[in-house]
């Protein structure tokens, strides 16, 4: 090769064909950077095992905002950019070899990573001054939040991604179902810093995120059936969910994520103390 570079007679063609594979090169790789960056490559060819992702993108209000908005870094210089297309060579491994498992990021270790998911993945299109009108009844002091270090999706991490419009649908390669990830903007995702018993970073009492009069009972505990049947159902779920989520946990703090950020919590919990129950049943006896 080198031969006929050195030969004066054969330098010119060897340079102009040396030319034309290192230019042909940087075109594709230009169009393949730009192909993998499109929404059909995310959703048609690349993460065909985030199928259920998808669906749940396409049913939030973001489903017209690309993949790429949210899932590369915000001003990447071409270095960090390169660098992120490498880091997701990993995913297409594990897709097409079968070794994935659902759900994929299980316990939505995504948004609570401020380095890939801070606040500046929102605020290139929500600006920070904008209006907050919060659901009725709830207060919420997004600044005080800001300035305890709270990032965005770390209550709105199913923004982008509804699953409660569209529920999971796909298996593990071993037949187990896939599972919707949790909601933050439930209570139970707030109790994780707030705590009625003080022992977290935050107060839990019911005034400091509910205004007067807003109705603090559930509109399962007015149904007919919920006591005595009902409300034992609810218990023993609440608590099973709990319990299958140790072990997402468990991988989230070893992963980094906060303890508090990363336990789950027992739903029935967020309002009642552990002595609420003994007000009516009789520990080893019936009520």
């Amino acid at each position: 090769m080198f031969r006929l570079f050195r030969d004066s007679v054969t330098r010119p063609r060897a340079v102009i064909w040396t030319g034309a594979v290192v230019l042909l090169l940087a075109v594709l790789v230009v169009i393949a950077l730009g192909a993998t960056s499109t929404r059909w490559f995310c959703a048609d060819v690349c993460h065909k095992v985030q199928d259920d992702t998808i669906a749940s993108y396409e049913k939030s209000t973001h489903s017209e905002v690309s993949c790429m908005a949210c899932h590369e870094p915000v001003d990447a210089n071409t270095v960090v950019f390169l660098l992120a297309k490498m880091k997701s060579v990993g995913e297409l491994y594990t897709t097409v070899t079968n070794k994935y498992e659902l759900p994929l990021n299980a316990g939505s270790a995504l948004s609570l990573n401020k380095e890939e998911m801070g606040d500046g993945q929102c605020v290139q299109c929500h600006s920070a001054r904008r209006k907050i009108s919060p659901s009725k009844g709830i207060i919420i002091d997004h600044k005080v939040h800001e300035e305890k270090g709270v990032w965005c999706t770390v209550c709105h991490n199913r923004v982008a991604h509804n699953e409660k419009a569209a529920p999971p649908k796909l298996t593990n390669v071993n037949g187990t179902p896939n599972k919707p990830h949790p909601d933050f903007m439930k209570m139970a995702g707030c109790m994780r810093c707030h705590d009625a018993a003080g022992k977290k970073k935050a107060p839990g009492a019911c005034p400091v995120c509910h205004s007067a009069g807003f109705d603090l009972v559930p509109a399962s505990h007015e149904a007919s059936g919920w006591l005595p049947k009902g409300h034992a159902e609810a218990g023993i779920e609440s608590r099973k969910a709990a319990a299958e989520e140790q072990t997402e946990a468990a991988k989230l703090v070893a992963g980094g994520v906060d303890k508090d950020l990363a336990a789950p919590v027992e739903y029935c919990s967020t309002c009642h103390s552990p002595t609420f129950c003994a007000n009516c049943h009789v520990r080893g006896g019936k009520p």
